[in-house]
Formats: C-alpha cells, sequence, structure tokens
C-alpha cells in the first residue's frame, strides 16, 4: 500500500473535501475536514456501493419461522440464505 501524505491549510470557515482514497480493504472513501469557529472536524466515510439482498421468495416472517424449526443451521434448508445475509449485513 502507498502512503499518501495530504497537508490542508484552512485559514477561514469553511470545507475541504478529498476523495480518490482508499481504506485498508481497497474500499473507497471521502475525508472532509471542516472548520467553524467551534473548530475543527474530520469525517472519513464510506463511498461503498449498496449491495443488493438476494430474494428467497418468502417472507421475513416464513425465514424466521423456518429457521425456528431447526436447532442447527447445517440442517436448516435456508443456510445458504442465512449465509448470503450475514456477509452482506457485516
Amino acid at each position: 500500500m502507498k502512503k499518501l501524505i495530504l497537508a490542508q491549510v484552512l485559514t477561514t470557515n469553511g470545507t475541504a473535501e478529498c476523495s480518490g482514497l482508499y481504506d485498508e480493504n481497497g474500499d473507497p472513501v471521502t475525508v472532509e475536514v471542516e472548520k467553524d469557529d467551534s473548530g475543527v472536524s474530520l469525517t472519513i466515510w464510506q463511498n461503498a456501493e449498496e449491495r443488493e439482498c438476494r430474494d428467497c421468495g418468502i417472507s421475513e416472517e416464513e425465514i424466521q419461522r423456518t429457521c425456528a424449526m431447526y436447532e442447527d443451521c447445517d440442517e436448516c434448508p435456508l443456510k445458504d440464505y442465512c449465509g448470503d445475509e450475514s456477509e452482506v449485513s457485516s
């Protein structure tokens, strides 16, 4: 990973935004430095694309009811669906 040194001087109230940066996982981030009368704040947020949730064709109630019928996820017919959902939410 390349190291990047960035210097920004804010002499008046305002905002400076830096894009084209990436986090340690390679996901794009935007860095914003804002100066106002109370001080300076630095905000970093991910620009990760929203991932589409897979629809298995049954309602959330049916999914919960099916999950409740199995003590062991390995036996549950929705194991693959739940595994995909947990990957998306993390």
